[in-house]
């Protein structure tokens, strides 16, 4: 998807998409360097947009990794369609169903959720329901690594996460947080 086209995309509905600008590579990279792609993996990408993120993904999973994906914008879900890729699922609805998803597809463990959703700027119920079922499929091994564009989440995800970690990143059109977050003991 052409830099012009997201911008336009992403202005029809700011609240859903959460920025104007596709994630730079030095916000790709941060969201991808706690996961550890040695392993068979199973990931939830929550919000895949044009599918920045999504690509790194799948080019550092493994080929026995799954790599589900939600995306509502029906523009952005015809661009992730054009990656030809086995490692994903793509999936054209809103991550309050991942649990619906992943009972459909038979998958019990969940090891990481990378998610882009605007989590401050949807309903609290629609937030609360994505961070409750987080916790839920994540259990004890599993993490959320969160891009937001302010701390103000911190509290947020301090109710559900028991351990949570906030990395700044300023080379970005705005600047970024990305909230790592588990609930190991």
């Amino acid at each position: 998807m052409k830099y012009i086209e997201f911008i336009k995309e992403s202005l029809k509905n700011i609240k859903k998409v959460g920025t104007v600008f596709p994630s730079s590579k030095h916000v790709v990279e941060k969201m991808v360097a706690p996961i550890n792609f040695e392993e068979k993996l199973i990931i939830l990408e929550l919000g895949s947009g044009s599918g920045v993120i999504t690509k790194r993904l799948l080019e550092k999973m493994s080929c026995n990794s799954k790599l589900l994906c939600f995306e509502t914008n029906k523009k952005f879900y015809q661009e992730l369609k054009k990656i030809n890729d086995n490692k994903m699922i793509l999936i054209n609805q809103s991550a309050e169903k991942m649990k619906e998803y992943l009972d459909k597809y038979e998958i019990e463990k969940v090891d990481y959720i990378v998610s882009s959703v605007p989590l401050l700027t949807l309903p609290k119920e629609v937030t609360n329901k994505i961070l409750s079922i987080s916790v839920e499929i994540l259990g004890e091994s599993g993490q959320l690594i969160q891009l937001q564009y302010t701390k103000l989440l911190a509290k947020k995800l301090k109710s559900y996460y028991n351990q949570i970690y906030i990395q700044f990143t300023p080379k970005y059109y705005l600047p970024a947080f990305i909230y790592t977050c588990h609930n190991q003991k």
